[in-house]
C-alpha cells in the first residue's frame, strides 16, 4: 500500500496543419454570375470558414462551406485571405486571393429611327446592356444645331432648322468606368414641307403700276425668293419679300413659277 507520487506533468497536444486551398478561378465580368469554393485540408470535425478584406459587392461569403458567390457588380481587384477553423478551434490561413472583377461587354443599341424633318420635334432613345449601376451616355461627331443627347437617359431630342446627314458615336459607361460604342448613327433630318401660295390678282394694266405679293409657309429663317420663267419689261419680283411689283410696258401673258428658299 505504499504509494508515490509525482510532479505534475503536463501534456500538450498542439494543433495539426489546416491547409487552405484557394480557387484555382481568380477572375470574372462585372454582371456575370461567379462561384469559387475555398477547401481545406486537416481540419478535425465541423470547419467554418471566414475571410478578411472586402469583396466586390454582389459577391457573398459562405462560412458554412468556403463559397463565394453572386452577381458582382463593383469591378477592381479584391485581395481577400480565408481561414478555416475546425471543432477544436485549430487554424489554418490560406494565401491571399486576389479577386479581379474584370469589365462586362457592354452592347449599345443605336435606335431604329434616324431620320426627322427640320423644324419638327426630334425624340429617339440609345440602349445599352450589360452596364452595371448608374449609366452616363457622350457622344463623339458634330449634331446639328437644336439636337442634343442627355447624358443621364441616352435620350437624343430636340428640334433644328438644319438639314443634311449628321454621322455621331454613342458611348455608355458604368458605373466602374466600363465603356461599349455602339456603330456609326447617321442622323439625317430632311427638309420640311414649304408651300407657296400665288396671289390672287394676276391681271395689270399696261402703264398701270402692279403689285402682288407671293406667301409662303413653313419656312424657317430668313426666305429667299426666285422666279423661273420671263416676266413682262417693268416688273420684278423682290428676292426678300416676295413682292411682284412694277409698271408693264408691254402687254401679253407671262408664266412664270415662283420658289421661296429657307
Amino acid at each position: 500500500g505504499c504509494t508515490g507520487t509525482g510532479a505534475t506533468y503536463t501534456l500538450i497536444i498542439s494543433c495539426q496543419t489546416i491547409t487552405v486551398t484557394n480557387p484555382a478561378t481568380t477572375s470574372g465580368p462585372a454582371g456575370t454570375p461567379f462561384s469559387v469554393t475555398f477547401t481545406q485540408t486537416g481540419g478535425i470535425g465541423t470547419t467554418t470558414f471566414s475571410e478578411t478584406g472586402a469583396s466586390p459587392t454582389g459577391l457573398t461569403f459562405h462560412t458554412a462551406t468556403g463559397v463565394l458567390d453572386g452577381t458582382p457588380t463593383q469591378g477592381g481587384t479584391f485581395p481577400i485571405t480565408v481561414t478555416a477553423t475546425d471543432s477544436n478551434s485549430c487554424t489554418g490561413t490560406g494565401a491571399t486571393y486576389n479577386l479581379v472583377i474584370t469589365c462586362p461587354v457592354i452592347t449599345v443599341t443605336n435606335p431604329g429611327v434616324s431620320t426627322g424633318t427640320a423644324g419638327t420635334a426630334f425624340s429617339q432613345t440609345f440602349t445599352q446592356s450589360g452596364g452595371q449601376g448608374t449609366i452616363t451616355w457622350s457622344k463623339t461627331g458634330a449634331l446639328p444645331a437644336g439636337i442634343l443627347l442627355n447624358s443621364s437617359t441616352g435620350v437624343l431630342s430636340g428640334t433644328t432648322s438644319q438639314v443634311g446627314t449628321f454621322p455621331i458615336t454613342v458611348t455608355a459607361t458604368d458605373q466602374n468606368g466600363c465603356t461599349g460604342t455602339g456603330a456609326t448613327y447617321n442622323l439625317t433630318f430632311n427638309c420640311q414641307t414649304v408651300t407657296v401660295t400665288n396671289p390672287g390678282v394676276n391681271t395689270g394694266t399696261v402703264d398701270a403700276a402692279f403689285s402682288q405679293t407671293f406667301t409662303v409657309t413653313g419656312i424657317l429663317g430668313t426666305v429667299t425668293w426666285s422666279e423661273t420663267g420671263a416676266l413682262p419689261a417693268g416688273i420684278l419680283l423682290n428676292s426678300s419679300s416676295g413682292v411682284l411689283s412694277g409698271t408693264p410696258t408691254v402687254p401679253g401673258s407671262f408664266p412664270i413659277t415662283v420658289k421661296a428658299t429657307d
